[in-house]
């Protein structure tokens, strides 16, 4: 099925360099290869880093099939070599967001809490909704409303109320909202900026507990939540009540943490 260009969002240059070896690896949905290419036809810088990058993977995967091949007068890579990048290989065929969840190390988890954290056991839930809140995090979709015109936005838009977490503790500042879907579930979704880089939450209502996280289960104070690594972003998700609240972002896991430690003490000291 073609996608109307009319309809492509716009990609711009650093999008686009940080996507790149996705891009050449085939791990774009339909979607997002239409709005990679329109880019490409129009950037002629963009247009040439791609055709470096792919020339140099044509180079590297010539080397490596002959590293690869039969004995030959040339050398070829010992058979352990070989079985390991056979591996690896299979590995990376799996598109880059459904690749296995890395584990969050106990000693980096225990170290960025002085002890207030607790790796539970892992869980394996449905990846599909954190992969839907990855990708449409990654897009950078235009805002609807901004921070100062916020409160009350959301009412009678959906069916639900949007109680928003408070990150002051950790450094967040708002910077603005839209309505967003993860899969068929309408959800408020609010952008952050941090001192580096920046944050997406979303917020869906689950009364049914259809929402099934994988991931590593962190005790964070007395709420448990939910870490995966995906696509180069850390998503912390967790429950209040029947809302589900999902943050995706680009920290590492310790700031992660903090910055959702900051708005379980804030909800904790407002019971």
């Amino acid at each position: 099925m073609r996608i109307d260009s009319t309809l492509i969002a716009a990609m711009d240059c650093r999008e686009l360099e940080r996507s790149i070896d996705a891009y050449l690896d085939g791990e774009f949905d339909e979607r997002e290869r239409a709005e990679a290419e329109a880019h490409l036809a129009a950037c002629t810088p963009c247009r040439a880093m791609a055709d470096r990058q792919g020339a140099l993977r044509l180079a590297l995967r010539a080397k490596l099939r002959e590293a690869m091949a039969s004995p030959a007068a040339a050398g070829c890579a010992p058979p352990a070599l070989r079985a390991r990048v056979r591996t690896s290989l299979a590995h990376e065929r799996r598109p880059l967001w459904r690749r296995v969840l890395q584990p969050v190390p106990a000693a980096a988890v225990a170290a960025c809490a002085m002890g207030a954290l607790v790796v539970l056991a892992g869980h394996r839930g449905d990846t599909a909704l954190v992969d839907d809140a990855i990708r449409v995090h990654h897009r950078a979709l235009p805002l609807e409303v901004d921070a100062a015109a916020m409160p009350g936005w959301f009412a009678g838009k959906l069916d639900f109320h949007p109680a928003l977490p408070h990150f002051d503790g950790g450094g967040a500042r708002v910077e603005g909202a839209r309505l967003s879907n993860l899969r068929e579930w309408p959800a408020a979704y609010v952008r952050y900026q941090l001192p580096r880089g920046q944050a997406g939450l979303f917020i869906v209502d689950d009364p049914d507990r259809r929402f099934d996280t994988p991931g590593r289960e962190v005790k964070v104070g007395p709420q448990v939540v939910r870490v995966v690594n995906a696509r180069g972003y850390n998503v912390a998700v967790w429950r209040q009540d029947e809302i589900v609240y999902s943050l995706v972002s680009d920290l590492d896991e310790d700031a992660l943490f903090r910055l959702v430690q900051a708005a379980q003490a804030e909800a904790a000291g407002g019971r």
